[in-house]
């Protein structure tokens, strides 16, 4: 009984999370939302923890979650046979994982924090779902995602390129 009620007092409650709008703003698939539309995604979003060093998710499993670097650096690498190839270091107000929101597929590369970090998750199955109860926010999302996802694809070829010519 005792233990029931701690873990009572200490339930994360979004109702007493401040909404920094402007973080939100500062992040290019959030940046054209109103006040309105970035309480509503909020309440789809996992604050997750990770410290230093520690594995976010690997290579080859399964592709769930999209992440929103809070605070600290992530790194993006694949495993090749011979040598780890360095993707991305991405810092807060970043990206990552959004295959994950789009297809049914393991993931393509591996991430790990470079600082503890603090990242916000978003679920496949209720990004889908707020997709579809708020189409309008829904569409600014996922032009957005698109955008997005073509220049992460223009980086992911010019270190390709980087990498042919060593």
């Amino acid at each position: 009984m005792f233990f029931k009620k701690i873990k009572t007092m200490f339930r994360y409650n979004k109702e007493l999370d401040v909404i920094d709008y402007n973080f939100y703003r500062s992040i290019d698939i959030l940046q054209n939302l109103t006040n309105n539309e970035l309480t509503k995604i909020n309440d789809i979003f996992i604050h997750k923890s990770y410290k230093k060093g520690e594995t976010i998710f690997k290579e080859n499993h399964p592709n769930a979650l999209m992440y929103i670097i809070k605070s600290g650096r992530v790194r993006l690498h694949v495993n090749l046979p011979y040598e780890e190839i360095t993707i991305s270091d991405l810092e807060a107000k970043k990206h990552f994982g959004e295959i994950g929101i789009f297809l049914e597929s393991n993931r393509i590369s591996s991430a790990y924090a470079l600082d503890n970090a603090e990242l916000i998750a978003i679920n496949k199955t209720e990004f889908i779902q707020f997709v579809k109860n708020q189409p309008g926010t829904g569409i600014k999302l996922l032009y957005n995602l698109g955008k997005a996802i073509s220049n992460d694809l223009l980086h992911v070829f010019s270190v390709i390129k980087q990498h042919e010519t060593k």
